[in-house]
């Protein structure tokens, strides 16, 4: 049973690590121990009925997959509910969030089966049955490295005995009879969880594909006219049964959705507990399967590693990823599946003999008409070479002769324009050697009559 704790206690701090129906989470300490605490403001009437209501319906509750409530406080102003602190995050950050880390049908499954536990142990409360009315991905958290989910935020919980006809919850995961003010049952729970596990098998946010999308109103409409999620956006490797699950959760009529309880132990029947313990299989006088299920650096078993060995050939290994919970479907049919492995490879082995026997003679009659179709194709080629190799020396020749004959004439020319030059510089040369000895017999005379005129005195 929670306990009513002194608000000195706790050790509040600033860091929101989410934001609920009536208030906000912190993360604090109390008592050496990391927690959240969820704050109410009681000023507001309203707030302080779903504190009320949501300290009331934890502190009833006792259960793997649902948040653990230590007790609460108040200061006079606020309420305080404190509760154990999953640092894993939600299934909605998980699915949308900037870290988009595969998961394995297996994985989904397992979180899916936790969150049916969780609901039939509400739906089975006594005296009066709890309905949560807002199951969706932000309400589930992640402990234990993923393995195991909580579900948390009760403030719109209320018993079965209260059938309440009004709105409670979120739109794109509100029940038609929720939405349409009529009086509901556990059955709206089994809905949202229907919409909910189609969100986990196709990683995509409901009602994406309308064309508001974010109007909750505009949503709102569309589930009353019998809108639902695209059922062909899930994945590829989605199982039929979890399908045919989900359009059965999502179904209009309450009265034909599953229980809480079928939907549990329906998920069951696809994993449960296994023992871990190395074995090998005996599959034939010279074939061995080995399994193997080795762990990771933090503990945990996320695959298993399986082998096929037969004397004088190469192993064959499989490594398929695994939950803890979920091998068991898996290890049952270990055995017959690697039977089965054993018995094809023994039929592949002489087929595929015969095949390569066929394949060889294949080869060998496409070789040779390859090297007759090349040979042909070599002489054809020869012979066309031959005849271009003519043809352009014969071109050549003549282009040969035809530039012989114009550098004779470009020649002839050169010639008969060089010696008409020669000439006229001769020519020119004469008459200025001419006139520069006039000019220089003239200086002669010059210079004798002056050396006259100097003798004479």
């Amino acid at each position: 049973m929670a306990e009513n704790i002194k608000f000195e206690e706790l050790q509040l701090s600033q860091q929101k690590v989410g934001v609920g129906s009536s208030g906000y989470v912190l993360q604090a300490n109390w008592r050496d121990q990391e927690i959240a605490v969820k704050v109410y403001d009681l000023l507001y009437q309203k707030h302080r009925q779903t504190a009320e209501r949501e300290i009331a319906q934890l502190s009833q509750i006792d259960h793997e997959n649902i948040v653990k409530v230590y007790g609460s406080a108040n200061d006079g102003g606020y309420g305080y509910l404190v509760m154990e602190y999953l640092e894993e995050g939600s299934l909605h950050n998980f699915l949308h969030g900037d870290d988009q880390r595969e998961y394995t049908m297996e994985e989904a499954v397992s979180w899916a089966r936790q969150c049916a536990e969780a609901m039939t142990y509400l739906h089975s409360m006594q005296p009066n049955p709890v309905m949560h009315r807002d199951i969706k991905p932000q309400n589930i958290l992640f402990a234990e490295t993923l393995s195991r989910l909580k579900i948390c935020d009760f403030g719109s919980a209320t018993d079965v005995a209260t059938y309440l006809s009004n709105m409670k919850g979120t739109p794109a995961y509100m029940a038609p009879e929720v939405i349409q003010d009529e009086k509901y049952t556990t059955k709206c729970d089994i809905y949202s969880f229907g919409i909910m596990l189609w969100e986990m098998m196709s990683r995509q946010v409901p009602y994406s594909h309308l064309e508001n999308p974010d109007n909750g109103w505009a949503v709102l409409e569309a589930v009353k006219k019998g809108a639902r999620p695209l059922l062909d956006a899930v994945r590829g490797d989605c199982w039929e049964g979890i399908r045919k699950l989900i359009v059965r959760c999502w179904d209009p009529d309450p009265v034909r959705r599953p229980t809480a309880e079928q939907i549990a132990e329906y998920l069951g029947s696809l994993g449960g507990d296994f023992n871990y313990e190395d074995f090998i299989l005996h599959l034939g006088d010279d074939i061995l399967a080995t399994v193997t299920f080795p762990k990771d650096p933090r503990g945990i078993r996320r695959i298993m590693r399986l082998e096929f060995w037969r004397r004088q050939e190469r192993s064959i290994r499989l490594t398929i990823p695994i939950l803890e919970r979920e091998t068991v479907r898996v290890g049952r049919v270990v055995g017959r599946e690697a039977a089965r492995v054993a018995e094809d490879v023994g039929r592949e082995i002489p087929r595929a003999a015969k095949d390569g026997e066929r394949e060889f003679r294949r080869a060998e009659k496409d070789a040779e008409r390859e090297t007759s179709r090349a040979a042909k194709d070599t002489e054809r080629e020869v012979r066309r070479a031959e005849k271009d190799t003519e043809r352009e020396t014969s071109r050549a020749a003549k282009d040969t002769e035809r530039e012989v004959r114009r550098a004779e004439k470009d020649m002839e020319r050169e010639i008969s324009r060089a010696a008409e030059d020669v000439g006229r510089e001769v020519s020119r040369a004469a008459k200025d050697a001419g006139r520069e000895i006039k000019q220089a017999g003239k200086h002669v005379e010059g210079a004798v009559r002056k050396l006259k005129k100097k003798l004479r005195f």
